[in-house]
């Protein structure tokens, strides 16, 4: 499974470095990058680095300026195992459908996972009722059950008004 972890924004330099945004919540990754997908086609990583919350790649094959811009805005996938995820964590992007369980009851599933800039929130389907934003915090999310897949809430993570 690929995996999203940042976006190139523009070349730097004259021999084909790219800088780029990071969308990962642990830019280390990129020092280690053996390989990256840019559009469905795959890159050998040469170098990897991380300054002043950018990182930096080169790849074989992008060696100009010219061949650098032709990959603005691209997005940088690599595969999940590229991570080096422990036993216990999971990507945000494992939980899509989890059902969503409030005091005992079904109320509907996990449609989505946002970063608004001050963490994640799941866009959780309400069954019948539209979309609740829900913020990833122990206030709100009392289990994460990978087993069962589901995502048990908190007594007071909704209002009542909602249900």
């Amino acid at each position: 499974m690929l995996v999203a972890i940042g976006r190139i924004l523009k070349p730097r330099g004259l021999q084909g470095e790219l800088k780029i945004e990071i969308t990962y919540n642990r830019p280390a990754v990129f020092n280690d990058l053996k390989s990256v997908d840019l559009g469905g086609k795959t890159y050998t990583v040469t170098r990897g680095s991380v300054q002043n919350g950018f990182a930096y790649l080169r790849l074989v094959g992008v060696d100009t300026i010219e061949k650098a811009e032709q990959l603005r805005n691209q997005i940088v996938k690599v595969d999940a195992s590229a991570l080096h995820l422990a036993e216990n964590e999971v990507l945000s992007s494992d939980l899509i459908g989890f059902e969503v369980i409030h005091n005992g009851k079904k109320i509907g599933t996990v449609a989505s996972i946002e970063n608004y800039g001050a963490g994640d929130f799941f866009e959780i389907a309400v069954d019948g009722q539209g979309f609740v934003l829900l913020p990833n915090e122990d206030d709100f999310i009392a289990e994460t059950n990978m087993t069962t897949r589901t995502l048990i809430l908190t007594p007071n993570a909704l209002e009542a008004e909602l249900l």
